[in-house]
């Protein structure tokens, strides 16, 4: 029992801190009331590539990516966990300069319905404060808008002889103000645990718009896949560190990168 709670707050803590392509997905897991995490993540990505409105990739502008997210997450009680996380990034593409300022800011919460020794399942409910406005119709660029993000997220936890693991899957409509189309979200995580204090996870994040923005915003589609390990240092302190790249998309950037997080527990 012990074990399955460990790998759930594991898996909880690194779906909120790998988030990459859209810095607002969180697993299913909630805190235990009074208890908090945060977790400081980097992440850097380069595209040199674009995927056109027929999904083919073809040579692009350099573009280079830096993010960092402050991810943090209380529980209020066991079955509700707040949600704030506050972002900034740099951004530099090929002949047209480069921007820095406020990423979104999200804020919300994460409300369990139905838990036992393996399963969870849970809804979210979140917003998004736009941050420093950028000119841009890429989606992974141009998300300067007033956002509202609803989420069903189902997580399971197993054993396979000695190895333990968890897996979780969640599905989303996000609503975006301004020009840009709002969009479906659908996410997988897996995570293993090599050793006691050693876990292995992948994350496929996946984004479509539900058609054409406004004033001639192209509708769009990206898969990301972010692959990596999160080490305990002591029982409040782990560091996780992994590499990302966008596997498939449609009118939107492909991206490969790397990423470190720190996580803080309180």
């Amino acid at each position: 029992m012990q074990g399955s709670r460990l790998f759930w707050n594991l898996s909880a803590a690194m779906a909120g801190a790998v988030l990459s392509a859209s810095p607002a997905q969180a697993g299913p897991w909630t805190m235990p009331k009074g208890e908090g995490r945060t977790i400081v993540t980097t992440i850097y990505s380069h595209a040199g590539k674009s995927f056109d409105a027929s999904g083919n990739s073809f040579d692009a502008p350099d573009y280079d990516q830096l993010m960092a997210f402050f991810h943090t997450e209380y529980g209020l009680t066991d079955d509700i966990t707040l949600i704030a996380d506050p972002s900034v990034r740099r951004i530099v593409i090929e002949n047209a300069g480069d921007s820095v300022g406020l990423g979104t800011t999200e804020l919300g919460a994460r409300f369990r319905l139905y838990h036992n020794d393996r399963f969870v399942l849970s809804v979210q409910a979140t917003g998004f404060v736009p941050g420093t406005s950028r000119g841009s119709r890429v989606a992974q660029i141009g998300s300067n808008d007033a956002q509202a993000d609803g989420r069903i997220q189902l997580g399971y936890g197993f054993t396979l002889g000695k190895v333990s693991g968890f897996a979780s899957a969640e599905g989303g409509y996000r609503l975006r103000s301004a020009d840009p189309p709002n969009e479906f979200h659908g996410d997988a995580t897996l995570g293993v645990h090599a050793s006691e204090r050693v876990l292995l996870i992948g994350n496929l994040f996946n984004t479509w718009s539900d058609g054409r923005g406004r004033n001639g915003y192209p509708s769009y589609r990206y898969s990301n896949l972010y692959a990596g390990g999160v080490v305990d240092v002591t029982r409040r302190v782990s560091f996780q560190l992994g590499a990302l790249g966008t596997v498939s998309g449609r009118n939107a950037l492909r991206e490969r990168g790397l990423y470190s997080g720190l996580w803080l527990k309180f």
